[in-house]
């Protein structure tokens, strides 16, 4: 069991977020904490980027927090035991980077099923597994 769980959430994928709280949770020690994280990937994508001000960016952000709140609570997750972050960047980097600042000691995360785009471009999952100090788990996603 784990004491100190990243996860990181795509905020589209709803149909999936119980199933991803479900095995985070499941992994969690009884006073254990979550850190659920959204990364902004807007500016990581160069011709998105010239368009974006600081002021859209930040109002995106406050956004995106504020999906993460409605999905707690949508969700009843306990809030003493959820911390929220939201990053801006490229996904996997992002996981990455949070899980050693956290100190995180798992992550569990969603995926999609492989297809021929990840023979040739890695999808985040397969990046963050080959790369995080810390055990991942990965949920596969059932719509998507």
């Amino acid at each position: 069991m784990f004491k100190n769980i990243l996860v990181p959430i795509h905020l589209e994928y709803t149909k999936n977020h119980k199933k991803l709280f479900k095995g985070a949770f499941e992994v969690l020690d009884d006073d254990g904490k979550i850190t659920l994280l959204y990364v902004n990937q807007n500016r990581s994508h160069g011709s998105v980027y010239p368009i974006l001000d600081d002021n859209t960016q930040t109002n995106y952000d406050h956004v995106a927090l504020d999906k993460l709140k409605e999905i707690i609570k949508e969700h009843s997750l306990p809030l003493d035991k959820i911390t929220l972050m939201v990053k801006d960047g490229s996904a996997h980097q992002e996981i990455l980077e949070t899980g050693k600042k956290i100190n995180a000691d798992a992550i569990v995360m969603m995926a999609t099923k492989p297809g021929l785009h990840s023979y040739f471009i890695s999808s985040t999952a397969e990046r963050v597994i080959r790369h995080a100090g810390c055990s991942v788990f990965v949920i596969r996603l059932t719509d998507y």
